[in-house]
């Protein structure tokens, strides 16, 4: 998938300042979930983001030379399933993320989730992302989610971090400088046309000084969704 030349994307302040490499796949909370690294390029720029900080969480150097083909990411998954497997664990979760918004690379993840599916019939297949570049880069209709769920995509965790546009703008920065007016309110559709189909939705919120929890509450309940409070430890949500 093309994106569009005009858009400009984050792709973190320690880029420049380290060694590129084609790292795909990792391991954060053991090796029952296995994470994907599809692209560091992303259309928000968070003030709390991890990326300016950390090279990838602790557990791999995730700045990536390019955005890995589909072809590399299903070898990548590949190789490293087929190692836990030798090891006799058996994966819980595949996590569709990166170093970036997965969502800009979307119809080609459609391909990777029925590979994966395919490989692991029984495990959870979840994307985390901020929503709202859907409707920016994707469709606003629900054709490609609902092919990616007909493929085998069973979760979603929406990271939304604010219980209000004000918080929200302030904190993510959709667009980058270039604010997306409507990008609040998007992600909360996002994650309400994902239900819809019946996806599993959590919508995320990272445990901050400016969160209000209760509102953060009602908001997710209002729309039927459940959500989750990360905590926010020496730079990173977890």
């Amino acid at each position: 998938m093309t994106l569009k030349k005009s858009r400009k994307f984050n792709y973190g302040a320690l880029k420049e300042r380290l060694d590129l490499v084609k790292n795909i796949v990792y391991y954060k909370r053991g090796l029952e979930e296995l994470s994907l690294n599809v692209t560091n390029a992303c259309p928000n720029a968070c003030v709390f983001c991890i990326r300016d900080r950390d090279s990838g969480w602790g557990v791999a150097n995730l700045y990536l030379n390019k955005d890995p083909s589909v072809e590399e990411i299903i070898s990548a998954f590949d190789e490293e399933s087929k190692r836990v497997k030798n090891l006799g664990i058996n994966l819980k979760r595949v996590k569709i993320c990166g170093y970036g918004e997965p969502l800009l690379r979307f119809k080609d993840l459609i391909f990777v989730i029925s590979h994966i599916r395919k490989s692991e019939p029984n495990t959870e297949i979840q994307i985390a992302t901020t929503g709202w570049p859907y409707f920016r880069f994707i469709s606003e209709k629900e054709t490609f989610l609902k092919k990616a769920m007909e493929n085998g995509l069973t979760h979603i965790f929406l990271s939304l971090n604010a219980s209000d546009k004000v918080s929200y703008k302030k904190l993510v920065r959709p667009g980058i400088k270039d604010y997306d007016e409507n990008a609040f309110e998007d992600t909360l559709r996002f994650g309400v046309m994902a239900k819809k189909l019946g996806l599993d939705v959590v919508l995320g919120f990272i445990d901050l000084d400016s969160l209000d929890k209760k509102k953060a509450k009602i908001l997710a309940e209002s729309n039927g969704l459940k959500y989750k409070i990360r905590e926010f430890e020496n730079g990173e949500s977890k």
